[in-house]
């Protein structure tokens, strides 16, 4: 790891060093949690964090391609986290890993973290192989945010809008596309572990948010912030293929919907699952595609699916997330707290 002053925000972020007080293969973050003006911190950051703590449990030769988190409690940015690693299994290909996230005595997350050796060219063994493309047609990002301002953003988003795939409009057939890309260059001395953690970090921007504006509800009781959008215009974008997002509460803020339009009361992320391709491909400083969508929403949950690929259409991440939504239910919800 580079000095922290060469480190980029998103390094500071999914940072962690050992903590040997806590026990032989325990980890403590270095910096403070980014909380994005919702309930607890950014899920994110306990992800990446997680996945950071585990690298340093295996040997260079391992990396990681599954990761299954469940969100226990919501974490605060007011305290330190504890990640304590349980080495389940080292095998000759495979090396397993579980982390509990602690705060304050109680887990806030915990995942099952599985690593394979990674392979050469020349291996002999045959393989299956099949990958969904790219999609084709989607607008490029506007890349001319060079930073500054006084903002030390971990990552900055561009979003493209709504896709409907059989013009039925039907949510499950709709497909969310954003670049993404984190704010860099990213130190000189960043090796892919430090590239696939910032990617996990990234893989949680506005990604439960794709159920209700699959719904088109743009309305929030309290609106998530994990998207930072470059362009002084804010997020909009005009494209002959996409319908693009509405987000009030950056284009209108304090504007109340109007009559008929529905709002979200509460969303809470349940659980986290990432599966990670092609590792060696990936920059986590250059534009990413990333394309959700949701197959299912009902008793209260959602369910969302996300597809992320380099410039060059490279798929690098498989992602599904499942979290609670719950619908405003007119003027007594405001007045209420939910509690899972």
């Amino acid at each position: 790891m580079a000095p922290t002053g060469l480190l980029s925000t998103i390094e500071k972020q999914i940072d962690v060093a050992r903590t040997p007080d806590h026990g032989p293969d325990a980890f403590i973050n270095t910096s403070s949690s980014w909380r994005p003006g919702v309930r607890g911190i950014f899920g994110g950051f306990a992800i990446a964090q997680s996945l950071r703590a585990a690298q340093q449990t295996v040997r260079e030769e391992f990396v990681a391609h599954s990761l299954h988190g469940s969100f226990v409690f919501a974490g605060t940015s007011d305290d330190s986290i504890i990640y304590h690693v349980e080495r389940v299994r080292d095998g000759r290909g495979f090396c397993t890993r579980s982390v509990r996230a602690i705060q304050g005595g109680s887990p806030i997350f915990i995942c099952i973290i599985s690593f394979t050796r990674a392979r050469g060219s020349d291996t002999g063994i045959k393989d299956l192989q099949h990958c969904p493309p790219m999609p084709a047609n989607v607008p490029k990002p506007d890349d001319t945010y060079k930073g500054g301002g006084g903002l030390q953003l971990p990552y900055i988003n561009s979003s493209v809008g709504i896709l409907n795939t059989n013009n039925q409009g039907s949510p499950e057939n709709k497909r969310i596309h954003q670049w993404i890309k984190a704010v860099g260059p990213l130190s000189p001395s960043a090796g892919p572990q430090i590239h696939q953690a910032a990617l996990a970090f990234m893989s949680d921007s506005y990604f439960l948010v794709g159920v209700p504006h699959s719904h088109e509800i743009w309305h929030f009781v309290n609106t998530p912030i994990s998207e930072f959008y470059p362009s002084p215009k804010g997020p909009s974008r005009s494209t002959e293929t996409h319908t693009s997002i509405r987000r009030p509460h950056l284009e209108c803020p304090g504007v109340e919907p109007g009559s008929g339009e529905r709002k979200v009361s509460m969303m809470v992320s349940l659980d986290h699952t990432m599966y990670f391709h092609n590792m060696q491909y990936l920059q986590a400083d250059e534009w990413l595609l990333s394309e959700i969508q949701s197959s299912w929403a009902g008793n209260g949950r959602g369910i969302v699916q996300q597809r992320m690929w380099t410039q060059h259409g490279k798929l690098v991440a498989t992602c599904i997330q499942e979290g609670v939504i719950r619908l405003e239910n007119g003027q007594t919800q405001r007045q209420k707290t939910s509690h899972l």
